[in-house]
């Protein structure tokens, strides 16, 4: 596949994941009688005050609250890395090749994948407990995000280094910009 139209493909699906958020029901919620008799629907899910503390707002059980959106923010999510490789595939376009980039590309994607849904499901089990144990002092999914989430891209700029200068700008690379700069720099020399 071309990778620009791979690129506007997965913006135009991010696009309809969005708009089909805003048609998912938000809970909790609640129908408030108001003074004058009429209804009033309360959304609960964007915060409400706290009983002790009426600076802080809580947002109320995640389970109740993220049932209906835990899996509209993964796809979101696996769009959000698709359209990630898609840019990194775009740079590492040679002459509409990939090359000895390619695999490794697959698999950091794959594994970027992978380690995401591992965050969402161990969240939906997390808000699905009522006893949370933790990994190094942190509940499982935020580890997961920190530990496992959060270095993927470092692997992609490891492998933008290791690949540079035998795929993207290699030797003949530099001697063919070195003679254009050495005739450019004899043309200015002759014109003045």
């Amino acid at each position: 596949m071309n990778v620009p139209w791979f690129i506007f493909i997965t913006l135009l699906a991010i696009c309809v994941v969005v708009g089909i958020s805003f048609l998912v029901p938000q809970v909790p919620n609640e129908n408030v009688v108001l003074e004058g008799g009429s209804t009033q629907l309360v959304i609960k899910s964007h915060g409400y005050e706290h009983d002790k503390y009426p600076t802080m707002f809580q947002g109320g059980p995640g389970a109740e609250r993220h049932a209906t959106t835990i899996w509209v923010g993964w796809v979101f999510a696996m769009l959000s890395i698709l359209f990630f490789v898609g840019c990194t595939l775009l740079g590492a376009e040679r002459h509409g090749k990939l090359g000895p980039f390619k695999v490794p590309i697959m698999i950091g994607t794959v594994l970027y994948a992978a380690i995401f849904t591992a965050v969402i499901v161990s969240y939906y089990a997390y808000m699905n407990e009522d006893t949370h144990s933790l990994f190094l002092s942190f509940p499982k999914p935020t580890a997961w995000m920190l530990f496992g989430v959060w270095p993927i891209p470092v692997y992609f700029v490891v492998l933008y280094y290791l690949f540079f200068d035998r795929w993207h700008f290699t030797a003949e690379d530099e001697q063919r910009f070195e003679e254009i700069v050495a005739r450019k720099q004899q043309t200015t020399v002759q014109d003045t």
